[in-house]
């Protein structure tokens, strides 16, 4: 069985309509249905973030309130972001950004390296040079999903 991609161009359709036609649905279609549902949700994050911040979420490596607003910092340099970190924070794709403190919400992209340091606290180190430490509130939390791989030791 192959796959085929074909575009129809319809004027009177409101953004894009994907439909897969399979005789069955198997592990291959659930697979693609999974991928382009992936896509969609972090492009239209990405989308969205841009749109109300003014930056691109994927070179965001950190977010850190500092005083009345909220820094970004990223691959070129510091931006701050006008809001609160709570609001940000629900603007973020949760699958990468992860609260790590009160006041910090690092993007995994990013980690470079992560050392348990004691006293239930994690350092990690990102890209940039920038080095932060997570709060034993959020450090079990962190934990897991540093050790499930989705950054780098």
């Amino acid at each position: 069985m192959g796959i085929r991609f074909r575009f129809i161009q319809d004027d009177t359709a409101e953004g894009l309509d994907i439909t897969i036609r399979a005789k069955e649905k198997n592990a291959q279609v659930e697979a693609l249905l999974k991928a382009l549902s992936e896509v969609s949700e972090k492009s239209a994050c990405e989308q969205a973030f841009m749109e109300k911040h003014g930056i691109p979420l994927d070179s965001v490596i950190l977010v850190m309130r500092d005083g009345r607003y909220v820094t970004a910092k990223m691959l070129d340099g510091d931006y701050i972001i006008r809001d609160a970190l709570v609001r940000v924070e629900a603007d973020l794709d949760p699958v990468w950004f992860v609260k790590i403190s009160q006041s910090e919400i690092i993007n995994l992209r990013y980690v470079k390296r992560w050392d348990f340091v004691g006293g239930g606290i994690i350092q990690i180190q990102a890209e940039n040079g920038i080095v932060c430490h997570t709060s034993r509130r959020y450090a079990a939390h962190i934990r897991k999903i540093l050790t499930k791989g989705r950054a780098k030791q």
